[in-house]
This record gives C-alpha cells, sequence and structure tokens, in this order.
C-alpha cells in the first residue's frame, strides 16, 4: 500500500481543520445546553412564580448567555493559563445584540419573501436560528475568545 508524504505545512493545515471541526462541535454542544437552560428558567419562572411570559423570557435568556460564557470560556474556547476575565464577558455580552438582531433581521426578511405563507413559520426560524449561531459563533470565536496568536 503507498503512502503519501505530507509537508509540515500540509500537517498543520489538517490539525488546524481538526482543532476547528472540534470546536465547532464544542460550541454547539454548549449553546444547546444553553438554550435547554434558557428555556427551563423561563418556563419555571413562567409556570411556578406568575412572571409574566416576556420577563421570564428575559431571566432564561440571561442565565442560558451566563451559563454559555462560563462553558465557552472554560471548555469551547479555553487557552492554557487564561483565566476568565471581565472584558471577555462583556463583549460575549454586548455579541448577542448583534446576534439576536441578526435573527430577527432573517425572520423579518424571509417572512416577507416567503409568498402567502408558503413557508411555514418552523422553516423560517429555524432558518434564522441557524444564521444566527453561525454570526454566534464568528464573533465568539474571532472577537470574544481570540488565541493569543491572533492578536489583539
Amino acid at each position: 500500500m503507498p503512502t503519501i508524504a505530507m509537508s509540515m505545512r500540509e500537517r498543520r493545515f489538517l490539525s488546524r481543520i481538526g482543532a476547528s471541526a472540534a470546536r465547532l462541535a464544542r460550541f454547539a454542544v454548549v449553546t444547546v445546553a444553553g438554550l435547554a437552560i434558557d428555556l427551563a428558567v423561563a418556563w419555571w419562572l413562567a409556570a411556578a412564580f406568575g412572571v409574566p411570559l416576556t420577563l421570564a423570557a428575559g431571566a432564561g435568556f440571561a442565565a442560558g448567555a451566563a451559563f454559555n460564557y462560563v462553558l465557552h470560556e472554560r471548555w469551547t474556547f479555553a487557552e492554557p493559563g487564561r483565566e476568565a476575565s471581565v472584558r471577555r464577558g462583556s463583549l460575549y455580552l454586548a455579541s448577542l445584540v448583534p446576534v439576536v438582531l441578526v435573527r430577527l433581521a432573517v425572520v423579518e426578511i424571509l417572512q416577507r419573501i416567503a409568498a402567502f405563507d408558503a413557508v411555514p413559520d418552523i422553516w423560517i426560524l429555524g432558518a434564522a436560528a441557524g444564521i444566527s449561531f453561525a454570526t454566534n459563533y464568528l464573533l465568539a470565536r474571532f472577537v470574544v475568545f481570540r488565541t493569543s496568536g491572533e492578536g489583539r
């Protein structure tokens, strides 16, 4: 069986691809868990304590965002010797604003171009969630949790 010789550059490239895929998978796991916390807190506050749904949803979102930040800091984007910081926490919180705006804009745009309700709402919401997930990942990866070699 023939072997394929790879240069160091090719090996580094493949290693980075693997690391990026693993980081993206960790990001997805944390995001889904954060969403579960978000919804559970909102539902619990509304059902158990009669908190208005909008306020309960805001509290759930905050709980999910805090959970996500801690896990992204400690696991998804962990870097040896790096501690949690107020700066990254603030950047993470600020990065959620464009993420929410992207989601809302995608919903609005898709509703406007969906001919006479031919596209089910769940598809529109799914597409918006997917695009906002990508936005969230890119902001987290390249703005909030940049590695030391990427400049600050």
